[in-house]
């Protein structure tokens, strides 16, 4: 008997889920008719949307584009050490030889300070005011080329501290402050485009529950016939947040789209700028990851946006 009872019971829960999943698609491809049946305000909804988020969405791609300028700068001969004026030059090649035996070194030239004369007298314009002086106030200078695995300014700032425990040497000078100024100004940026990216992601449902506040009160004799007839809270709300869920998918693809099109039309002047200065960087494009986020986080606020004012809807008409 129980055998038989579980017979019969088998094809009804299959039925269900059959009707329950008819249901569901029913809905799911009605509610894209029906907005496609109001083109107009259906487009305007979508490319406000499309362009609230391709907002946050290209200050981030930005963001990591010129982390990757920074990323890609080279620091060679970023490091020169100023030697005592005391130093002879026989002494001072010495040091150089030195110094390019470190294993954090990969090779030095050492400009003498008589060459470094030459050059400062040839392009500064203090030619006469050089030749009155009795001596060249200049000293001798070792560029340092540090390894690739130094090649980053945590490590090349302990390469310096190291440099100047060495005997016969004043200064030792390496230019970067304004690169990690500029690695504090994007942490900066990244930070506030994420709190950009929040405040433009509760416009967003602002703007679809305005939407589906609009669409429901057209829809407002509909919804009281069905309610009538025994219709279920969830039976009314799921069409609406169908339509939520469309407003934010393609809202999502067209944030993505209009993101994709200002990156390719920056792309030719941006390589032709990285020609100029022989640079092989690249603009990089949004990534898979980065694209399945927004469409995710679209969807999301297009689905949390029509259920909270739909239920909040049928809730009052139930006071």
């Amino acid at each position: 008997m129980a055998s038989r009872r579980q017979h019969i019971q088998r094809p009804n829960s299959q039925f269900n889920l059959k009707l329950y999943a008819h249901i569901h698609l029913h809905s799911f491809f009605a509610s894209l008719g029906r907005l496609a049946r109001a083109p107009f305000n259906f487009m305007m909804t979508v490319g406000v949307i499309a362009i609230t988020l391709s907002l946050p969405a290209g200050m981030l791609v930005s963001i990591e584009n010129l982390k990757a300028v920074s990323g890609q700068i080279d620091f060679t001969h970023n490091i020169s050490i100023f030697l005592n004026h005391t130093v002879s030059l026989d002494k001072a090649k010495l040091l150089a030889k030195k110094i390019e035996k470190s294993t954090k070194v990969s090779k030095t030239k050492l400009i003498d300070k008589q060459a470094a004369l030459e050059e400062f007298r040839q392009y500064s314009g203090f030619g006469s005011a050089l030749s009155s002086l009795g001596e060249n106030p200049l000293p001798h200078v070792i560029q340092v080329s540090p390894v690739l695995s130094f090649n980053n300014p945590a490590a090349l700032k302990s390469l310096v501290l190291e440099l100047r425990l060495q005997p016969d040497i004043k200064l030792v000078q390496m230019d970067m402050s304004w690169l990690e100024r500029l690695n504090a100004i994007l942490n900066i940026a990244q930070r506030g485009v994420t709190l950009i990216t929040i405040l433009l992601a509760i416009a967003v449902l602002l703007i679809v529950s305005n939407t589906i506040r609009l669409e429901l009160q057209s829809r407002r004799d509909e919804i009281d016939t069905t309610r009538l007839v025994g219709a279920t809270h969830a039976f009314i709300r799921r069409p609406f947040v169908y339509s939520g869920f469309w407003y934010g998918l393609l809202g999502g693809i067209g944030a993505c789209l209009l993101v994709t099109l200002s990156l390719w039309l920056l792309d030719g002047p941006t390589n032709a700028l990285s020609t100029l200065y022989n640079s092989p960087f690249n603009l990089s494009y949004m990534s898979f990851n980065s694209i399945l986020f927004w469409l995710l986080l679209s969807i999301l606020l297009g689905v949390i946006g029509s259920w909270v004012v739909v239920t909040r809807h049928l809730n009052q008409l139930e006071q």
